[in-house]
């Protein structure tokens, strides 16, 4: 993002690369995840650079690999875990599987109380670890700053170059001093610690007009959060003559959903928001499907046929008019938005329509670049209702996704199954049973 300090982080799959551009943030620095592959030029201008940990070992066959040329680049790398070994083989180092592998917490004890990357954390700290392999051999220029009791490299320093490597996972929070950490490096960049909703407020506006030059907006506002915000936001930035929010009943819907959101923006004087009841388009798209992916596929590809015949309705010429929507920046690695990210599932925003509206340049996505935390401050900021930008998430396809079926027998689960779990569930008075097919879960 032009005129802000932006550290990037390289995104080496798992879900280690949003939890570090997400603390960062929290932090008051801009980051944004690239592919470990990009060029120098793509990574042009950041401040800092940081190698994300990922769930492969630097010695596979087709382990992840970054462009060499990024270790060129004169500003500041710290490589946690999987980035943090990758860079010590490039560098001449060695990395081998640690006699023991560790998982959770580990004491951390500090070499070098004064050195800059680990100013102000006691000598002895609990960090997170989540490793079988460890550098076994520091490059040349390396020096160790870190160790726990099963790993002698915990986090090294090659100061000359700016480069700190560590083995365990600060973005964690788990890790009791893993903020202070990053809040280190951050300093070590010499970022300015400015990146809040008021100051995007002017930049998002600036970029949204550029795209949209003269055209006008159609955005679905599904009614929740990131929607919403999205519809206030595109009001304010173009005028209610140029945005038509378009609002679809999909039968799935919360209680009251509609009616809240509806009754919100009509008393906020944007009347542009016309309603949809296609309830019945999609329990007929849905019918006899079960697998939860292919649900969502259906769901997405469902909404923007609506989108399509409601346009035609109002005969409005699709060339004079983008797409608008509310995708958040998990969405888009959700869906395995960078080379390494894993397909979680397919956000009903990343299905072949939407992608295709996107190649042609119609589509307009104003929270693109922000988490949920930061599109809830962004609501905030214009005016929204406290209640209405920090209620529980709940997903475009709505119940369509949360109530899963099964197209065979609900058999009950082997007692072997469930008995690790049983004592859990027993003190919080619950059973359990294992659902009958794949589904996502989410954890806190």
């Amino acid at each position: 993002m032009k005129n802000v300090d932006t550290i990037a982080v390289l995104d080496f799959g798992g879900q280690y690369a949003h939890l570090i551009a997400n603390r960062i943030r929290r932090l008051g620095v801009f980051t944004e995840i690239h592919s470990p592959t990009a060029s120098a030029k793509e990574l042009e201008g950041v401040k800092g650079i940081v190698y994300s940990g990922g769930p492969s070992s630097v010695y596979e066959k087709d382990a992840p690999a970054f462009n060499p040329e990024i270790l060129s680049i004169p500003v500041p790398k710290l490589g946690i875990c999987y980035g943090h070994q990758l860079i010590a083989t490039q560098l001449g180092g060695e990395v081998t599987p640690g006699k023991v592998k560790e998982y959770g917490i580990a004491a951390l004890e500090i070499k070098e109380q004064n050195h800059p990357l680990l100013e102000g954390i006691p000598q002895k700290s609990p960090m997170w670890m989540s490793h079988g392999d460890m550098v076994s051999k520091t490059p040349e220029g390396y020096k160790v700053i870190a160790t726990t009791k099963d790993c002698e490299t915990a986090a090294v320093a090659y100061d000359e170059k700016q480069i700190y490597g560590i083995q365990f996972h600060p973005e964690v929070t788990h890790s009791q001093f893993g903020s202070k950490l990053l809040s280190n490096f951050i300093k070590i960049c010499k970022c300015s610690a400015s990146w809040n909703m008021k100051s995007y407020l002017p930049l998002i506006t600036e970029r949204i007009k550029n795209q949209v030059q003269d055209k006008n907006v159609f955005l679905l506002v599904s009614g929740g959060v990131d929607s919403t915000v999205a519809f206030v936001l595109l009001n304010k930035i173009l005028g209610p003559s140029r945005v038509q929010g378009l609002h679809i009943d999909n039968g799935m819907m919360r209680l009251d959903e509609s009616q809240k959101v509806l009754e919100f923006l009509d008393a906020h004087g944007m009347k542009n928001l016309i309603v949809n009841d296609a309830s019945e388009d999609f329990l007929q798209a849905l019918k006899g499907i079960t697998a939860p992916e292919e649900k969502r596929k259906r769901i997405g590809a469902t909404f923007l046929q609506v989108k399509d015949r409601e346009m035609s309705r109002l005969k409005l010429d699709p060339s004079q008019w983008m797409i608008a929507q509310g995708t958040i920046y998990p969405d888009t690695i959700e869906s395995g938005g960078t080379k390494n990210a894993d397909l979680i599932k397919t956000h009903h925003n990343r299905v072949k329509e939407v992608l295709d509206l996107m190649e042609s340049g119609l589509l307009l996505e104003p929270l693109a670049d922000l988490y949920k935390d930061e599109v809830r401050l962004l609501g905030e900021e214009l005016g929204i209702p406290h209640n209405l930008v920090w209620r529980h998430p709940f997903p475009g396809p709505g119940l369509g996704v949360r109530l899963l079926c099964t197209d065979g027998t609900h058999a009950l689960p082997k007692k072997e199954d469930v008995d690790g779990l049983i004592p859990y569930l027993k003190d919080h008075g619950v059973e359990g049973y294992l659902l009958p097919i794949q589904s996502v879960g989410v954890q806190g």
